[in-house]
This record gives structure tokens, sequence and C-alpha cells, in this order.
């Protein structure tokens, strides 16, 4: 299928429904989630929707005011790539705050565990009602396959070009982008540089990745953080404006050891937390200015939550805005007369250094969810008004949250220790 001309729209197709409603909840339904899809993912697309790519993104307004009969053409849907759940409640959530700007939604998304081909999954039966959606371009799928398998030339990758390039890139992950001694990074980091190389190759227009990753201060790995900790090392000796920035997050004797770029050892969790959340920042930058043309990202916010208290695990979501370098170069024969104007973009220091205020002004979900009821009562609702569409029992949703959400686990802990 031509990517750019959808054409005919498509009929919709029968949703399946879920017939029994389920009250299984896992981590990933509580309120904070919500949080994170309506006050970090969704308004940041809302933004660049309204702003940056307006003027191509197709509406379906105006092809349903086509003649009967005609051919529809879209100029542009609004291009996704994500790491959903079995349900697609991040999709759901995004057609709810998208659906109304007019414009439509084509998604690729990865699931290792099952694809959206495999009739009778959790994952056919949602991406079917997703894509029987208005505005939602019907030849959207889920692969029952790893992110990481991009890195390699597999049909995942094949898939990837045959959707992109992307408008959205969310980066849901299970695991951690913290160098550890647990899991080996290098899959993901390597699926996210193949991504980015082909973000810069074929993306005209700003974009946005958002990155979702625990990070357990307790497991990593010091040579492994050292060595991600090379970009940031280099601003910190080159530029006295970001080293005087990240003044506070975390101790400047990480890095006077000269036969390393980081010494991590004896830092608390919060200053590896904000290391991290550093380094990834400008690993990423590092990536983009060594593009042709550059690139520069401009990281937008920093959420954080609880996962697991005592081994002082969070889990961090980040946002990046990406923008390309685009300027026309002067007429080396000097014949033309015509002087273009000159484009002026932010410094790669410059980028560095907001990295760090951003990372100073991190936001704890947990913190704010606790002070401010009545943002939490509303976040509740709209999170079971998601569930209930993804065929789940609300009533049982809602007295889950009330009890503190807790895993089956925990419940069951609760309930054993009551009646001892």
């Amino acid at each position: 299928m031509d990517s750019s001309d959808i054409s005919d729209h498509i009929v919709p197709r029968k949703p399946e429904h879920i017939r029994r409603r389920r009250s299984a909840f896992l981590p990933w339904h509580k309120v904070r989630k919500q949080f994170v899809r309506k006050h970090q993912w969704n308004e940041l697309v809302k933004q660049l929707v309204n702003n940056d790519w307006r003027d191509t993104l197709g509406r379906p307004s105006k092809a349903a005011a086509q003649p009967a009969g005609s051919a529809m053409h879209v100029s542009e849907p609004l291009r996704c790539l994500v790491i959903p759940g079995d349900d697609l409640l991040d999709i759901r959530s995004l057609w709810n705050e998208i659906n109304p700007l007019d414009c439509y939604i084509r998604y690729l998304g990865f699931n290792e565990r099952q694809g959206s081909d495999e009739e009778g999954t959790r994952v056919f039966v949602a991406n079917n009602t997703v894509t029987s959606m208005a505005g939602v371009v019907p030849d959207s799928q889920v692969l029952g396959d790893q992110f990481e398998s991009i890195a390699k030339q597999t049909t995942a990758y094949a898939r990837l070009k045959q959707y992109g390039p992307y408008h959205v890139v969310n980066l849901d992950l299970c695991g951690s982008l913290l160098p550890n001694k647990k899991t080996s990074i290098e899959p993901c980091i390597s699926a996210i540089d193949r991504l980015l190389h082909y973000q810069f190759a074929e993306q005209r227009k700003p974009w946005l990745l958002f990155v979702v990753t625990m990070v357990e201060p307790a497991t990593v790995d010091a040579l492994g953080m050292a060595s991600f900790c090379k970009p940031t090392r280099e601003n910190f000796d080159s530029n006295p404006a970001f080293k005087n920035g990240v003044e506070g997050l975390f101790p400047s004797r990480i890095f006077e050891n000269p036969n390393s770029p980081a010494s991590v050892e004896g830092i608390t969790e919060e200053e590896m937390i904000r290391l991290f959340s550093v380094a990834l920042g400008k690993w990423l930058l590092n990536r983009s200015h060594a593009s042709s043309p550059e690139w520069t990202v401009r990281m937008r916010q920093v959420h954080r939550y609880k996962i697991e208290e005592k081994a002082g695990a969070v889990m961090l979501s980040l946002a990046f805005q990406f923008k390309p370098n685009f300027s026309l170069p002067p007429d080396p024969t000097g014949i033309s007369t015509f002087t273009a104007p000159q484009s002026t973009f932010p410094s790669e220091a410059e980028h560095a250094l907001k990295i760090a205020e951003v990372v100073g002004r991190m936001r704890n979900i947990d913190t704010e969810l606790e002070a401010n009821s009545s943002l939490r009562e509303q976040l509740t609702k709209e999170s079971a008004d998601l569930m209930e569409s993804a065929g789940f029992d609300r009533a049982e949703y809602l007295n889950w949250v009330s009890v503190g959400e807790l895993s089956a686990r925990q419940q069951q802990f609760k309930e054993q220790s009551s009646s001892a």
C-alpha cells in the first residue's frame, strides 16, 4: 500500500467484542499512567498537530464531505510507532485527544507476545476495534515481534520503513536503558540508533520521541555507565555553562578522573537517576548533531514514579522533540545575486544546557497525585473510561483504585494477613 495514498477509506470492520468484562489489573493500569498519557504524550502531540504538522495532515471531515463514490486521498496521516500493551490503551487514549483535531492516525506497533494477525488474541481483538474507529487508518497493526529486531535486516525493519517516517515514536519499554548488571542495553540502544538513522534520513518535519524506561540505581554497571556518560563528560569539560547547569543534579567529582569518562561509585540513588536522564539526553543530542544535515533535539519533559520502593527503582518517562536544521547554501560561483535568508539554529551547547534545566524540573507523579486530590479524581475517571472501552469492568476498576491499586500478589498477602 502506498503510504501516501489511502483511497476509498475502507468499510469499517466489525469489532470483535470481549463478552466478559475483565478485572485483572496490572501496574500500567494505575492512575499515574493516565497522567503520563494525558499530560505528557497527548499534550505534546496535540501541540505539534496544531502547529508544525497541521498543513500536511489529512482531514477526515473533508473526505466525508466528498461526493459518494469519489476516491478519497489522505495527504498524510499522523504516523505513530509504538510499543503497546495487549489492549492498545495508549492508542485509544491518543485517539480520544486527536480525533477532535480532525486528522487520521496510522500506527505500527511491536508486541513480542502476540501480533494483531494472530486471530483471537487480545491484541487482535483490540486492533480490530481500534482500526474501526473513525479516523484510524485500517491497515494499522501490531507486529508480534520485538522493537529491538529493527536493528537487523529483518521483516520488522522492512515493516518499519513501510509505515514511516514517523511523527510520533513512543517507546514504552519494560526493561531498562540504564547500563546495569542484569541485562545488556545494547540491543535496545542499537535499535534506537537505527531508528534515529532512519528518521534523520526520511523525516522532514519535527517529530517526537517518548521513552519510558526503568532505572534501578542499585544494579548500575559502573563501567557501562562511564561509557554512556562520554558525551556528558565532553560538555562538562568544554562548556562552563553546562558545568554550572548540572551543579546540584549530581556531584562534579564523578568527572574528575582523567582515566574514565565518569566514576559513579558512591553517588546516591537520586543522583544516579538525574545523571542517567542527562546522559540519555546528551547521547541523543550527540547522535543528532553527528547526522547530516544536523538535527537538534530538545528535551521537553521528564516525569518519574516509583515501581519498587525497596529497591529504589523508578520509571522515567522522557519526552524529546527533534527538528531538522535545513538551510540553503550560498552559490559557490558567485553568479547568482539571490541572497537567501540566513537560518540560525541553537548550538549543541545551548541544547545540552536545556537538558540539564529540564532534568532539574523533573516531575514526581506520585507526589503530585498525592497532593492534588481533584487531579487524581479527574484522572481516575478518565482512566476508568479508557479501561471500560478496552473491555474491563468499570466498577471493579474503580474499586481497585480506591483500595490502593494492589497487585494480585499484594492483594493475596493482604487477605492472608487480615485472616491470620
